[in-house]
């Protein structure tokens, strides 16, 4: 997964036409001085992490934190499993490192398609966090990647730092959709994958990872028709919690 990061010489510019043209030498030893400027600024800027995009497993993921952070990415082997209605499943973990934060991303691809509602997923989502340490977790229902979602989230309490200072405690993000589900005949909302995350990074890039999450399922999961599905919940993302 690459990285990124353009300098934007757009104000610097605006300043040189604002001026008037001085001699032709002046303005070739300014614009040389201003090349050498520009050049130092371009490499001291901080690169912000662009679009990240790599296989996992059988998906093909694809984000951006838009962040300045420094953060790895990795890909862990793939695992087996049965749940507890006998259905086989394959599990592919991914996780985003940094020193301070981290999120993991847990892509699940069963044997036969599973109900992947709001309910369900409100109550992985629920339990999830509560086993993470929540008292009472805040839950949500917005579009991830195009799909009706669950996101909820903590905060861990406040830290006593001494001489009457507070550090507010982390925030603890999680949230489940499945990016194939659909509505099959008998009205039930199904899909073969389901995507789970939980992360302890700031809401500003946690916020942004899920409003540019994309997960390409294998084509054999996909259909052809249009489910025709809506959902109240589009802008939720944009929202502070």
């Amino acid at each position: 997964m690459n990285r990124a990061g353009p300098y934007d010489l757009t104000k610097r510019m605006k300043w040189i036409r604002r001026h008037k043209r001085p001699t032709m030498i002046s303005v070739a030893k300014k614009m040389r001085a201003l090349f050498v400027l520009l050049l130092a600024l371009f490499l001291a800027a901080p690169a912000l992490a662009a679009y990240e995009s790599g296989t996992v497993g059988p998906y093909v993921v694809s984000f951006n934190m838009n962040t300045t952070m420094q953060y790895t990415v990795y890909v862990e082997d793939a695992s087996k499993g049965v749940t507890s209605m006998g259905i086989g499943f394959t599990r592919y973990n991914l996780t985003i490192d940094s020193d301070d934060y981290v999120a993991s991303m847990v892509l699940t691809r069963y044997d036969e398609p599973m109900v992947a509602n709001i309910s369900a997923n409100e109550y992985i989502i629920y339990y999830a966090l509560m086993d993470a340490g929540a008292d009472e977790p805040n839950l949500y229902q917005p579009l991830i990647d195009g799909q009706p979602a669950v996101l909820g989230n903590f905060r861990f309490e406040k830290q006593y730092l001494g001489q009457g200072q507070y550090q507010e405690g982390d925030l603890v993000v999680a949230a489940a959709y499945s990016p194939d589900a659909r509505i099959y005949g008998d009205g039930v909302y199904r899909g073969r994958n389901d995507c789970r995350i939980i992360s302890t990074y700031p809401w500003e890039i946690i916020r942004d990872l899920l409003n540019t999450l994309h997960v390409q399922v294998p084509a054999e999961d996909l259909v052809s028709t249009s489910t025709n599905q809506s959902s109240p919940f589009e802008n939720l993302l944009n929202q502070s919690s």
